[in-house]
């Protein structure tokens, strides 16, 4: 993992696990699964910092909020500041400030999404229960619908309370002339050891895009909008910046697709034989899923810089 000029920026691809995610369900991660630290991977994210790199932890997850995952970070014994912190509730919110954006904000999504949004006074409705009327008959259209004229924007995210009627008014206000339609991302599951599907929250953006016939701008990876909200923040070099993550589709894709390179830990999702069938695949979309680099954790990156690893 050698190249004539070392990455400045190093992003590192995180995905947490969702704060409802019953105890003892987890799944292997690039920092850390559930509460316990990979080994070698807050030696190397200490050793990157004391070289000077700059560092994001990235995540789709939209249930966090940046002060939430600060939080978790600290706890767990990793350097990180809150403007340090990437999550897709805040880079919603961050797009949509960028854009001047005036209006009102249907939320199909959750309080930290709620949080970020009020950071930038952006106004929206919608967060918390929103549950069918029981009296109502199959397939009606919910009594008593109005739509608000002063809403303009739809973001989806995930939402535990996803309802008939939320998905009715999301579609709805999506559908009109003219209204943003935006996705914190479309992630199809949340990878956990378990016996059974969870579902992420492309499910429930599925839910809505279907019916508005109309697709979301999506925030989260691999789609650019992440990076290109960093990068007018903090005047990135995307050839001077590293993404280091364990999901092929995700991680991977959104570094090849902003100009990155990419370093792929197998301590996660993606494995090698996953990045030979990208590799033979002649599929555009499949080829921006082979990383630039590989190592089986992020301490080996760590050992390969000369750091003190335990």
């Amino acid at each position: 993992m050698t190249q004539q000029k070392q990455p400045r920026i190093v992003f590192v691809g995180e995905l947490s696990l969702m704060a409802y995610v019953p105890h003892g369900t987890t799944g292997l991660r690039v920092l850390w699964n559930a509460n316990d630290v990979i080994p070698g991977s807050l030696e190397t994210i200490k050793g990157l910092k004391a070289l000077g790199k700059k560092i994001f932890y990235v995540t789709n997850n939209s249930t966090k909020s940046r002060a939430e995952y600060a939080q978790k970070c600290i706890k767990l014994g990793f350097p990180a500041t809150e403007d340090e912190i990437v999550c897709t509730s805040y880079i919603s919110a961050l797009y949509l400030h960028n854009m001047n954006f005036k209006g009102k904000i249907y939320v199909m999504g959750n309080p930290s999404m709620g949080a970020e949004l009020d950071r930038f006074g952006l106004k929206h409705t919608g967060i918390g229960p929103d549950p069918p009327d029981e009296d109502q008959g199959a397939l009606q259209a919910v009594p008593g619908l109005n739509l608000d004229p002063e809403i303009n924007c739809v973001l989806v995210g995930f939402d535990k309370y996803i309802s008939y009627p939320k998905i009715m008014k999301a579609a709805s206000y999506a559908r009109q002339e003219g209204a943003l339609f935006l996705a914190t991302n479309e992630d199809t599951h949340l990878p956990m050891d378990v016996p059974y599907v969870v579902p992420g929250t492309g499910s429930i953006v599925a839910s809505v895009k279907v019916p508005a016939r109309k697709e979301p701008i999506v925030m989260g990876k691999p789609e650019i909008n992440m990076f290109k909200c960093l990068q007018e923040a903090h005047n990135l070099d995307p050839s001077r910046c590293m993404m280091v993550g364990d999901r092929c589709n995700t991680d991977i894709s959104m570094a090849t697709n902003c100009g990155m390179k990419s370093l792929l830990v197998l301590s996660g999702v993606s494995t090698l034989s996953d990045v030979e069938e990208y590799k033979a695949s002649g599929d555009l979309v499949q080829s921006t899923y082979v990383p630039t680099y590989y190592t089986s954790k992020l301490g080996q990156l760590g050992k390969l810089l000369g750091f003190s690893i335990s």
